[in-house]
């Protein structure tokens, strides 16, 4: 049903969006999409999920639903205004916090223990209340800010909901498990549409709705230690093999905000050094670049679940280096190969990309980007 509402509300949504001229326009600097592109993704995404997962069955198995459905509606309304008329970032917080604060509420569950991450175990409610709106606050911004290049966001949200559902469906939490389900079937319909060259984009409207998601699936997560099905399958490793799931968002936001503060600038200043951008300005591809994301999140996850079995801190160790290895640092990687006489940029070839490449590296490209950062 939710592959179905997708598939067919999306053509409909870009005739809107014609009709109504709601679109993404190029800027010619951090945008790398050269075309005006309708942004109304996030409402077929939305309207699928919600009415998919509500008549599924399952969603009265969920005792926080209700709670979860009013903070669904609060983030899709804060998303399409920012995508229609724009919506400054504190209000997009507040209803982030206050959609947080109503699934707390209806389902009583928080991070209250860490199950000997850091040496950290049993932890204050007040505190894991604190750690709580903390982590999904950070799910969904990190989210929200891989959505940069076409099929990134919705290929990355849809692996990571595919190994949460796994450790649901051996945890034996159903209800949860079939949202999985459903969220990955609704994202690989998106990307039908959405795959480079892309028709449309989610825009806020849908990141915000799939980072809430995400955020609600690691809460839950993290108390899967609780379950013996789970144990047998992953060891202890419930608090930490979100990161391994959501290894890109969380990096990547973790990369930028320290670059930024680097050069001085505000961590929350927007800019074009995102890891997908880095592998552009190498002269890969929308699409080589997408693949290779995606390739490497799969085996961050698969490192991170062979070393669950080890220790919660051995495994987070392990994921840590591996996102490290697969993923751009800060060119560290990069001179040790042109050390070696490899330029990775040498790879790629195709005209396309090599004017990409030129495109996003020419000295007014440069310029523009450190007279923003000054």
């Amino acid at each position: 049903m939710g592959f179905l509402l997708i598939y067919i509300s999306i053509p409909i949504l870009i005739k809107v969006a014609y009709l109504k001229d709601l679109y993404d326009k190029p800027d010619n600097e951090r945008k790398v999409h050269r075309n005006y592109i309708p942004t109304l993704g996030g409402v077929g995404i939305f309207i699928a999920f919600f009415l998919a997962f509500s008549l599924s069955g399952y969603a009265e198995q969920f005792t926080a639903y209700p709670y979860l459905a009013g903070g669904l509606m609060a983030l899709f309304f804060c998303g399409l205004k920012d995508d229609l008329i724009g919506l400054s970032p504190a209000k997009k917080l507040s209803v982030e916090i206050l959609a947080i604060l109503l699934l707390i509420y209806g389902s009583g569950t928080v991070i209250d223990n860490l199950y000997g991450v850091f040496g950290v175990y049993e932890i204050p409610y007040a505190a894991g209340v604190l750690l709580t709106v903390f982590t999904m606050i950070v799910v969904i911004n990190a989210y929200n800010l891989i959505d940069g290049i076409d099929g990134l966001a919705a290929g990355i949200g849809g692996i990571a909901s595919v190994f949460f559902g796994v450790g649901f469906w051996v945890g034996n939490e159903m209800a949860l498990a079939v949202m999985c389900l459903l969220l990955t079937v609704v994202l690989c319909a998106y990307l039908l549409h959405n795959f480079h060259p892309a028709n449309i984009f989610m825009g806020d409207t849908g990141s915000l709705v799939i980072g809430f998601l995400l955020a609600v699936m690691t809460v839950f997560f993290v108390q899967l230690n609780e379950a013996p099905g789970f144990v047998a399958y992953f060891g202890e490793a419930s608090p930490i093999l979100p990161v391994a799931f959501l290894a890109l968002p969380l990096y990547d936001t973790l990369r930028v905000f320290v670059r930024r503060m680097l050069r001085g600038a505000s961590p929350f200043t927007p800019d074009s050094d995102h890891i997908h951008h880095v592998l552009m300005k190498l002269g890969w591809g929308q699409r080589k670049a997408v693949v290779y994301l995606y390739m490497a999140s799969i085996l961050i996850i698969c490192i991170g679940i062979v070393s669950s079995q080890l220790g919660v801190n051995i495994a987070l160790t392990a994921i840590i280096a591996s996102t490290l290895v697969f993923f751009p640092t800060f060119g560290f990687k990069r001179k040790l190969f042109k050390a070696i006489g490899l330029d990775l940029s040498a790879l790629f070839h195709s005209e396309e990309e090599m004017e990409l490449y030129a495109h996003l590296n020419s000295p007014k490209r440069k310029a523009e980007e450190q007279a923003e950062e000054v």
